[in-house]
């Protein structure tokens, strides 16, 4: 039987590792991994039901007596506007028996066309998120693990990336100093 998918409301990506192969895991030892993170609007309407229906999927998953882990539901105000909400996904990637891995999340435009690998997700793009829910319980209480299937781009904002600008905007040529091209000319 198929897992329950449930979507986000729409949001701003950021961080947004979910095309191609999975990543090298934050936490040592742990598996490569598919992650985003969802900024939502936590005054909006839509968002607040949904936090709420999410509190219940925690309640049917561990029972209303189970103890919350901090991050049961890994939804937390972002440090930079506190009525956001920051929340984060996580797909790990399995090695199967026959040495194949584990699918990464389907991505569609919002015409629902596959989404190009090559086309990298900027931060402040919005999307909505399909996942399924991994359950946890450890001695810091129990949790949820929202693991992302599917993403909907509805707005891109380009991915500029980590890149710096040429050093010919940063610098600027200084006369009578030490040079490579004609230190390598020079005979010793």
């Amino acid at each position: 039987m198929a897992k329950e998918l449930i979507k986000t409301p729409q949001g701003e990506i950021r961080w947004c590792k979910l095309l191609g192969e999975a990543r090298k895991a934050y936490e040592e030892g742990k598996p490569d991994e598919w992650t985003a993170e969802l900024l939502l609007d936590g005054r909006d309407k839509n968002v607040i039901e949904w936090t709420e229906m999410m509190e219940q999927k925690f309640y049917e998953l561990h029972g209303t007596q189970a103890k919350k882990n901090t991050y049961w539901f890994n939804c937390l105000p972002d440090k930079d506007d506190s009525a956001k909400l920051v929340v984060k996904f996580k797909l790990p990637c399995f090695t199967r028996k026959d040495g194949s891995r584990s699918e990464g999340p389907t991505v569609f435009d919002s015409k629902r066309a596959a989404w190009p690998v090559s086309t990298e997700i900027g931060n402040g793009s919005r999307v909505i998120i399909a996942f399924d829910i991994y359950a946890w319980n450890n001695k810091a209480g129990a949790g949820m693990t929202l693991q992302p299937k599917m993403m909907q781009v509805i707005d891109l904002v380009a991915y500029t990336g980590g890149s710096l600008p040429k050093e010919d905007d940063v610098f600027e040529e200084i006369s009578g100093g030490y040079s490579v091209a004609e230190t390598e000319g020079a005979p010793f």
